[in-house]
């Protein structure tokens, strides 16, 4: 997904990845949960562009038939609190960071 303003000009980006067991990404769970990376220009943050990302990737891996998504989050950076709100939920800390994982409802 990518935010974009009136002047198509990119502001922010996220995607979910798989990774397998041999090359695990910093948020890795298992080989079955996509992880996400998230990014939005520092002058951009705070406006919801993040949250309308995420909450757009949530529909898409919902859509795409994942039960879960990961992410890892640095312990003292202020996406910690979007992630929590969103309905994330703290696995582990390792290095300073956290590792976080999302359930997604399934509809049946």
């Amino acid at each position: 997904m990518i935010a974009e303003n009136e002047d198509t000009q990119p502001l922010g980006a996220a995607w979910f990845r798989l990774f397998s067991t041999d090359n695990p990404g910093y948020g890795f769970i298992d080989e079955s949960i996509p992880e996400i990376s998230i990014a939005v220009l520092g002058d951009c943050r705070g406006r919801g562009i993040g949250t309308a990302l995420l909450t757009t990737l949530l529909e898409e891996a919902a859509g795409a038939g994942f039960q879960a998504l990961c992410l890892s989050v640095p312990a003292d950076n202020p996406a910690l609190h979007l992630y929590k709100k969103l309905g994330f939920v703290q696995v582990k800390l390792a290095e300073g960071s956290w590792t976080m994982s999302y359930r997604i409802r399934d509809s049946n």
